[in-house]
């Protein structure tokens, strides 16, 4: 997994994402005296993710808290911290376990038969909220059976990440106490007809506040969630706190003294590609919700986003959005111009000010406790997710743990150079430059260039062991937010609308020939690739120009008129990227498809597709990849079973080593020198 070159540091190569340390999840305790979070490994032989979750404890050193052969996860404190619930498989299906920290083993709270997906403590501690799907009625195919066909009527049967057709009956919402060990639980208080988030109690522990699709049929994209709250009492039925166009609680806080905020957005007609995600606040009050405030009006960036990495917590995430303990501020995450940053702003409205300026790069998620104490999971371009701690916002950032940098400890981490880049119009283009370790600007190197998904994504200055893996290979990797990626804006994140892909293509272009321009750039010897959206640019450019040498296009859309009536999320695309729909507007849909430009192609591609993705079936890869054949043209096709579209991120750690593996081979060969042979004793 790890090699040594000849300056003596370890090389990383595909499989060292095995010994990789996913850190996430953080939990402070309300008297901010612990902290409890997750540290994820690698299991090679489940190939899957195992969890452990870790604690520390006011100024000691971080220790495992509970370990061993189950994946432990969503660490959550009671609210007089004597106790911990997490979740665990320990009982195969995922159930809500209680340890007292003041002695003895954890024991089962719930015994679901398919499982616990969320859960949260009331106010005083004596109830868990949680969710679970009822075992499903339809029965299971006999082993070595052919399987019984999936039958539907829905437009949104599918989602990409679950396999199969998505259930009919959703999760339901239940509360139990917790003395109850296993006691019959007061609900459902959702019925379960469309899934619900994460419940949320009111301060007062009478009643729970979730978002939801109140349709489970939707003629459009599912975007249209809107606020429920529902009483904790027998027979009680959940009333809607919002009705408008747009979605309505990705992320809910609530405060001790009776306040609500929420992430969401206005829908406009026509439909935009991008809009910015906003932050609202207001009370609880009897009827409803009083009168409601844009805290963000101001801030046109999307709260709760984060910047692509490829080494967050395989499974779950912790907090993005919090009241403090006075209720009047909330606490968030934000993605700007390539940085991730925690941000503090009134409920009243204004100006959010960053409390995390100290750290260049991605604070992803964070906690705070009543005391004021932040922890936070942060990582940057040298340093894998750890946690970090602030005890009050004009004091130092703290690093309280270093799993992270551990796994990879001794090789040759690559810092990013930043890059600003004026395109063909003027418009300003953020990127970035990693040097392969020993780098000297004498000598000619091979580039690669890598273009991220979306398109409304941003790539940032956090750490991505892909471009590492590239960067020891003997790679320079180029990155760059196009016009089209977030951080930067709604007007940019939506000027290509309408126009995707194009003038993002140029945009990369232009990024391209600057770094070129400084003359350590070996043109012959130009490398391509992209995932998601990444392949549709990748796949666009190699139709453009000749100049790459080498391509890599992973899970594409080349395609967009099959696309659209395939893919999982199928009306989202035609009602946000195109006028019509391809039968109403069939040449907008060819101009803008990768696939009618496959004749031009003359750099060799791999193609990389995954069997189970719902976001870019299969279909797109496939089809991209016999085009290119059927013209006699050089491709290479890796098909992998059982993942889906986030393979990369969280798929399998089997086929993610061999995934990198069959990427490195593929450049390594096109672009890099052979290596030079061994001198005789005579020479």
């Amino acid at each position: 997994m790890f090699a040594e070159n000849r300056a003596g540091a370890l090389t990383l190569d595909a499989a060292s994402i095995a010994q990789a340390s996913f850190v996430g999840d953080a939990q402070v305790s309300d008297d901010g005296g612990r902290i409890a979070y997750v540290v994820a490994h690698a299991d090679l032989g489940k190939d899957d993710y195992q969890g452990d979750i870790w604690l520390i404890e006011g100024a000691g050193a971080p220790r495992l808290l509970i370990g061993g052969p189950a994946d432990d996860s969503r660490p959550r404190w009671s609210p007089d911290g004597s106790q911990l619930a997490f979740l665990s498989n320990r009982a195969e299906k995922r159930q809500i376990y209680i340890l007292d920290m003041r002695g003895g083993e954890a024991w089962p709270l719930t015994a679901e038969k398919e499982g616990v997906s969320a859960f949260s403590w009331s106010p005083d501690g004596r109830r868990i909220a949680f969710l679970a799907r009822p075992a499903s009625a339809q029965p299971e195919a006999k082993a070595g059976g052919a399987g019984r066909a999936r039958i539907t009527e829905r437009l949104f049967y599918r989602i990409d990440g679950a396999p199969g057709f998505l259930p009919e009956q959703r999760s339901q919402l239940w509360v139990v106490d917790v003395a109850g060990n296993h006691g019959p639980a007061l609900g459902p208080l959702w019925d379960g007809r469309t899934e619900p988030s994460e419940p949320a109690w009111t301060h007062d522990g009478r009643a729970l506040v979730f978002s939801a699709l109140p349709d489970p049929n939707p003629p459009a994209a599912p975007l249209d969630s809107e606020l429920y709250r529902v009483e904790a009492a027998a027979d009680a039925k959940p009333v809607a706190l919002t009705d408008h166009r747009g979605p309505d609680g990705d992320l809910i806080a609530l405060s001790h003294d009776g306040r609500i905020a929420w992430t969401g957005f206005d829908e406009t007609l026509p439909r935009r590609s991008s809009t910015t995600t906003r932050l609202y606040a207001t009370t609880l009050a009897a009827g409803g919700l009083a009168a409601i405030t844009n805290v963000t009006a101001g801030f046109d960036r999307n709260i709760g986003e984060t910047a692509m990495s490829d080494v967050p917590l395989p499974r779950g995430s912790g907090t993005r959005l919090q009241f403090d303990a006075s209720g009047r501020a909330l606490w968030f995450v934000a993605a700007d111009r390539g940085l991730t940053q925690l941000y503090r702003v009134s409920t009243a409205g204004g100006a959010p000010v960053s409390v995390s300026a100290q750290l260049r790069g991605d604070l992803r998620e964070f906690s705070l406790a009543r005391t004021g104490r932040i922890v936070a999971v942060f990582g940057s371009p040298t340093q894998p997710y750890d946690i970090w701690t602030l005890e009050r916002p004009s004091g130092k950032w703290r690093q309280r743990t270093t799993h992270g940098r551990d796994a990879f400890a001794g090789a040759a981490l690559a810092s990013y150079e930043e890059l600003q880049v004026d395109s063909f119009d003027g418009t300003r283009i953020q990127g970035w430059l990693l040097q392969p370790p020993g780098f000297t600007a004498t000598r000619k190197y091979p580039l690669m260039l890598y273009i991220h998904g979306g398109p409304h994504a941003m790539y940032g200055e956090s750490f991505f062991h892909e471009f590492q893996v590239l960067a020891n290979a003997g790679f320079p990797v180029l990155i760059a937010n196009p016009r089209g990626s977030t951080g930067y804006g709604e007007a940019f994140a939506n000027s290509v609308q309408f126009r995707y892909p194009g003038d993002d293509y140029r945009d990369l272009m232009a990024v391209l020939d600057a770094v070129i321009a400084r003359g350590f750039v070996d043109t012959t010897r130009l490398g391509i690739g992209g995932g998601s959206g990444g392949g549709v640019l990748t796949s666009w450019t190699i139709g453009q120009t000749e100049r790459f040498a080498a391509a890599l296009v992973e899970r594409p859309v080349v395609d967009f008129a099959s696309h659209t009536v395939e893919a999982d999320l199928n009306g989202f695309f035609a009602q946000r990227w195109f006028h019509d729909y391809p039968w109403r507007s069939p040449q907008e849909y060819f101009a803008r498809s990768p696939l009618n430009l496959v004749d031009k192609v003359t750099t060799p591609v791999l193609v990389i597709q995954s069997e189970q993705d719902y976001r870019t079936p299969q279909g797109q890869g496939i089809g991209y990849y016999n085009a290119l054949r059927l013209l006699g043209k050089p491709a290479k096709l890796a098909l992998f079973p059982t993942s889906s579209h986030g393979l990369s991120r969280n798929g399998p750690p089997s086929q993610r080593i061999e995934r990198l593996a069959i990427i490195l081979d593929w450049f390594t060969t096109r672009l890099l020198p052979p290596p030079a042979a061994p001198r005789s004793a005579g020479d």
